[in-house]
């Protein structure tokens, strides 16, 4: 039996499901309060704790610890809440894993490693240090990036997922770029900017995860334990984007508009919570003009990952079905 902490979340439903498909059983950490629809119909054990309490009584029977619950912000009025989960919520699942002596498969992410020199190639060597990163999330997963390592280091078991912008379908909570995207589909944007991202299917991710917990019991352990594993996918060209999505006219803006439009932006969240697309940090990560290698995850599985466009239209498809009144009770949109 495995574990999963941020079960609910995009990739936690997938990688439930993609478990479950194996033969697997598995049993949720669930934040109190949350709802359960993404796992609706899912034979799978619940138990409700927030990762930073003491959650022992959900650890009997476990083989593994696979945890992915954390808070993804891309603006500060999150700050502290994104600290303490990410960082404090770490700690605390890597006590409990010590102590219950549990592999721990971690979910970091690419905004972990350094910013290095634009159009870097960042690879599993890349260093991980939250004083050369940029923004409160990336800081805050380089130091439980580094506080897992560290119990790797005395003892402890397990690997590091390190996936680029997840994307795709069954994203129940709409993530910011899952919004963008309906956003140019229904006409809301019509305005993109210059720069380019590594998006890779939630999909992908979550049968990498799999794939890759099936060495660590096999005979192919040494490959995967205490490792780094970058999953990527395909640069998405934003400048392209809204076309992706069916939206054939739109504006691109320059990079001094984007500046301008993106501190407004900034500004309206953070005084009005007003949803917003482009804030400065979004414009930072794009214009890093970063390639993610595939070259380690590909040596040790199969790993193809499928096609923005295949993607996006998945996307797309699965909502036009979670809307159908015919077929659910539940309206995302």
């Amino acid at each position: 039996m495995v574990l999963i902490t941020g079960a609910t979340g995009h990739l936690g439903n997938v990688l439930v499901k993609k478990f479950l498909q194996k033969g697997e059983k598995v049993r949720v950490l669930i934040q109190p309060g949350d709802t359960l629809f993404p796992l609706q119909l899912v034979p799978v054990e619940v138990f409700y704790s927030d990762v930073r309490s003491d959650f022992s009584h959900a650890l009997e029977n476990v083989d593994a610890i696979f945890h992915l619950a954390s808070v993804i912000a891309i603006t500060p009025a999150k700050k502290k809440l994104v600290y303490s989960v990410n960082v404090g919520g770490t700690k605390n699942v890597i006590n409990l894993a010590k102590k219950k002596k549990i592999p721990l498969i971690y979910v970091s992410s690419v905004h972990a490693f350094v910013e290095v020199e634009k159009g870097s190639l960042i690879t599993e060597e890349t260093p991980v240090d939250e004083t050369r990163v940029v923004g409160d999330y990336a800081k805050s997963k380089a130091i439980a990036t580094k506080e897992v390592e560290k119990a790797f280091s005395e003892g402890l078991d397990g690997f590091i997922i390190f996936p680029t912008g997840i994307f795709g379908p069954y994203d129940y909570k709409l993530s910011y770029f899952s919004r963008v995207l309906l956003k140019y589909k229904t006409g809301k944007l019509r305005y993109t900017v210059n720069g380019k991202f590594d998006f890779v299917d939630v999909r992908d991710v979550a049968d990498a995860i799999v794939k890759l917990y099936s060495l660590l019991i096999s005979n192919s352990y040494s490959k995967i334990s205490k490792q780094r594993f970058i999953v990527s996918g395909n640069d998405i060209d934003f400048a392209k984007l809204p076309q992706l999505c069916g939206l054939n006219s739109f504006k691109i803006l320059d990079d001094t508009s984007g500046d301008i439009l993106s501190a407004i932006s900034l500004i309206a969240n953070l005084l009005f919570s007003i949803p917003t697309e482009f804030v400065p940090y979004a414009l930072h990560t794009l214009r890093l003009n970063y390639t993610f290698s595939k070259a380690k995850i590909s040596s040790i599985i199969p790993y193809t990952p499928r096609k923005v466009e295949d993607s996006i239209h998945d996307f797309f498809n699965w909502l036009n079905e979670l809307n159908n009144p015919k077929n659910v009770c539940y309206n995302i949109v």
